[in-house]
């Protein structure tokens, strides 16, 4: 995914889109901090955390925008979060996902919203990087409840 991402900008610089290019710079430069942190290579399902993380950061500045009435900026986040999406896994429809869900509460025996960190330490372990985790936690919450 990496790779895929260094292309994108060669690409991108040969083609002239400046704006693009700088988003999907930003990209690689989080991915890069994230190496730097850990000290490590990240390999593609930790390169999506980062992503997933990335989005959500662009998500709360997007709500602070709009309630300020700056649209200016918030075209901008609305165009990185697209960007970033671009370089992330197809998410799974919600049917899929409740499908999911019930298996996971059938295999962990879960009843009550007590049992709500196994069934979504169970869905993040087999599916966390097709889930949006807070789609998966409202879910199993209507499911327990």
């Amino acid at each position: 995914m990496k790779k895929k991402i260094q292309m994108d900008i060669i690409e991108l610089m040969k083609s002239g889109q400046k704006e693009e290019l700088e988003i999907t710079r930003y990209i690689f430069s989080l991915i890069q901090k994230e190496e730097k942190d850990k000290n490590i290579e990240l390999k593609d399902s930790e390169v999506i955390q980062v992503l997933k993380k990335a989005i959500k950061r662009n998500q709360d500045s997007l709500t602070q925008y709009k309630l300020a009435d700056r649209q200016d900026l918030a075209s901008r986040e609305e165009r990185e979060i697209e960007i970033i999406k671009k370089y992330l896994p197809a998410e799974l429809s919600e049917s899929e996902v409740k499908e999911i869900i019930r298996k996971s509460i059938q295999e962990t025996g879960a009843e009550s919203i007590k049992d709500l960190g196994k069934v979504l330490g169970l869905v993040k372990k087999n599916h966390g990087d097709e889930i949006d985790m807070s789609v998966a936690s409202k879910l199993v919450k209507e499911s327990l409840s």
